[in-house]
């Protein structure tokens, strides 16, 4: 009966999870220059049949050169851009589904591995804090992160269990897949070491089980490594060599930076409250999920003037289609190219995700011999602007001009 009654009441929370993410969902919606290089990728995988055994380049890059991710993060994406029949929105919001079914091994995980109360405050957190709302609802490495994290606090839930060391093979497996999404993770790894040889006092034995599942879970870089001789670990010691003058966008101070981190946090900090916790009343557990989901209701009620991350007001995904299908209503075929000037996305890789999903052949790299180019731009201000898609493009004439929204147009450009 107490089973049935807490299946019960993880449904609602997981229905609670769906629609509060679900309001304006839309509008809040990120597919920006990130997601959509991604799903380039991944559509080229899908039509080619190729397998790969590395993912996207990180953020950060020194004159050229680039240290790679884990192929994970492409082999789940394309799971979901195959169920969303490669529409973002649609793709998008079937991964929120799955995020909020990672309800379910969050509960019994952390049931198993300190308690039941601190379980409920977690799901509480993962469901109705809207720091991991909004990064719950859009495809991303790090994002894709957050939603796998509750699979492995169930591992190491029933390795507290069963003591198997299959099992423990399995969360240290875990841990090397997640790597793949994000190399901040290997803090974690560290942790997570510790945790179990350092206070847990597992037997040294197990150090090998620890480090057999890291390498199977991170094999395809290691394979990726030994067949380009080992040119990850190469860039990575070119950039701690040249550590001051790498390009790193945003730094430490970028939010999602901290996203596992948390998760993680708040599992140790329940975990050393743990006596504490099992003393609080379910009832005041009951009043603090109601006044958080509450709270998160009221903050994503109102239309966002823009998406989540979108730099420029009144940037979002609807910005974005209205481009694409201009463009395909002009019917230009292969002579003309895009620049969009309204945020950091200059190559305008969304709109080229599109064409290339709608299978346009157009020279996306080439903005020399392009006949035509489309612009999105503030006003005049694409005249003074460097980037090199728009300086390649002179001299230049305006044939026809669209509203996009309130703030930027979009110009046809054609070559004088």
């Amino acid at each position: 009966m107490k089973n049935k009654k807490t299946l019960l009441l993880l449904g609602g929370v997981i229905i609670l999870f769906i629609v509060l993410r679900s309001i304006n969902y839309i509008y809040y919606l990120n597919w920006s220059g990130d997601q959509a290089s991604f799903a380039i990728e991944v559509l080229k995988m899908f039509r080619e049949k190729k397998l790969t055994l590395i993912g996207p380049q990180i953020s950060a890059n020194f004159q050229g050169h680039f240290v790679f991710q884990g192929p994970a993060i492409y082999y789940m994406m394309l799971v979901f851009m195959l169920l969303g029949h490669w529409d973002p929105v649609s793709s998008s919001y079937f991964f929120m589904i799955f995020a909020s079914l990672m309800i379910v091994p969050l509960y019994f995980g952390v049931k198993k591995l300190i308690n039941e109360k601190a379980a409920w405050l977690m799901v509480i957190f993962y469901s109705f804090l809207p720091f991991y709302i909004n990064y719950s609802r859009f495809i991303w490495n790090s994002t894709f992160l957050l939603s796998l994290l509750p699979i492995l606090i169930y591992l190491m839930g029933l390795y507290k269990e069963k003591k198997s060391r299959f099992v423990f093979f399995l969360v240290a497996f875990w841990l090397g897949l997640l790597l793949q999404f994000h190399y901040q993770f290997i803090l974690i790894i560290f942790c997570v070491f510790l945790y179990y040889f350092l206070f847990k006092k597992e037997s040294v034995f197990n150090i090998l089980f620890f480090v057999f599942g890291l390498i199977v879970g991170f094999s395809p870089l290691i394979i990726f490594e030994l067949k380009h001789d080992f040119y990850n670990i190469r860039m990575m010691i070119l950039f701690a060599q040249n550590w001051s003058q790498v390009d790193r966008p945003g730094g430490i101070t970028m939010p999602h930076y901290y996203i596992s981190i948390s998760f993680m946090l708040l599992i140790l900090i329940f975990g050393i409250l743990a006596r504490k916790i099992k003393n609080i009343s379910h009832r005041l557990i009951t009043v603090f999920a109601i006044i958080l989901a509450a709270y998160s209701f009221i903050v994503y009620l109102p239309k966002p003037n823009h998406a989540f991350w979108a730099p420029a007001d009144p940037w979002n995904y609807l910005a974005e289609k209205k481009i694409y299908e201009i463009i395909r209503s002009t019917k230009l075929k292969n002579n003309f190219n895009i620049a969009n000037l309204a945020y950091y996305d200059t190559p305008a890789i969304v709109t080229k995700y599109f064409m290339r999903r709608d299978y346009y052949r157009i020279a996306y790299e080439d903005y020399y011999h392009n006949s035509y180019l489309f612009v999105v731009a503030e006003g005049d201000k694409y005249l003074y602007n460097p980037a090199y898609e728009i300086g390649m493009f002179n001299p230049k004439k305006i044939i026809k001009k669209w509203k996009i929204n309130s703030r930027f147009d979009m110009l046809l450009l054609q070559r004088d």
